[in-house]
């Protein structure tokens, strides 16, 4: 009986791994959590530069940085005369609490997420920007090609111009 249990998990993993280790169709498998929160087309490359920065000094709004980083939760961020004056976690968990200050890494206003989408070094960047809003929805950055956890996406919500 041990026999056949041990026969059986072995072709069991063999076949799991056999449906890893081809790239058949070329594709090559992706994290979901690195894709763009929202449904969109990707970013046509000939707009990748050519965003405009917000133009507003004063402003808050929450931003969320998905990647294979130290996960934090939402940040709110206060921006005054286009520098960052606060970033507070708002939901706590991974070591960080709620109230406190957010790492430098999400210290960022708008304008360097809009940066961040005008990368032209970048594999590929995936932008939702809605028609008639001065900022985006969402940058996703692919920061190299075919490398493995360089992925980042940046989400705003709740911008509050002053």
């Amino acid at each position: 009986m041990k026999i056949l249990l041990g026969a059986a998990a072995t072709v069991l993993a063999i076949t799991a791994l056999a449906g890893c280790s081809g790239d058949d169709d070329g594709d090559t498998a992706r994290d979901p959590a690195s894709k763009s929160p929202t449904t969109t087309a990707p970013t046509d490359p000939a707009t990748v530069g050519t965003y405009p920065e917000l133009d507003a000094d004063d402003y808050s709004f929450l931003l969320e940085q998905l990647c294979y980083c130290p996960v934090t939760g939402p940040v709110l961020v206060t921006v005054e005369d286009g520098e960052v004056v606060s970033a507070v976690i708002t939901k706590g968990g991974h070591g960080m609490k709620k109230g406190s200050d957010a790492p430098v890494y999400l210290q960022l206003t708008i304008n360097d997420v809009i940066a961040r989408a005008n990368d032209t070094d970048a594999a590929e960047v995936v932008v939702d920007w809605p028609d008639g809003q001065d900022w985006p929805n969402s940058v996703a950055v692919d920061q190299v090609e075919n490398a493995v956890d360089d992925e980042i996406t940046y989400v705003i919500r709740d911008v509050q111009v002053s």
